[in-house]
């Protein structure tokens, strides 16, 4: 169970990262072609969310991991 948690902790936190950065990677694309004052980021919404939602169920599971104990001295 200690390797599944383990698997599914990096396995969302790496997703995470990865669609955070194809979302930095998307505003900056179609930052070139709106507008002054127009927002980039609404269009792009559900990716940040979708983000921020694999990084938080990472560091949940990071909770559940068991600490390794270190010897008393």
């Amino acid at each position: 169970m200690k390797k599944v948690l383990q698997w599914t902790e990096q396995i969302t936190f790496y997703t995470g990262l990865l669609l955070a950065g194809y979302a930095l990677f998307r505003i900056y694309l179609s930052r070139k072609g709106l507008p002054p004052g127009a927002c980039p980021v609404d269009d792009n919404r559900i990716w940040i969310n979708l983000a921020i939602a694999c990084l938080v169920v990472s560091i949940i599971l990071s909770f559940f991991q068991k600490k390794k104990s270190s010897p008393k001295v």
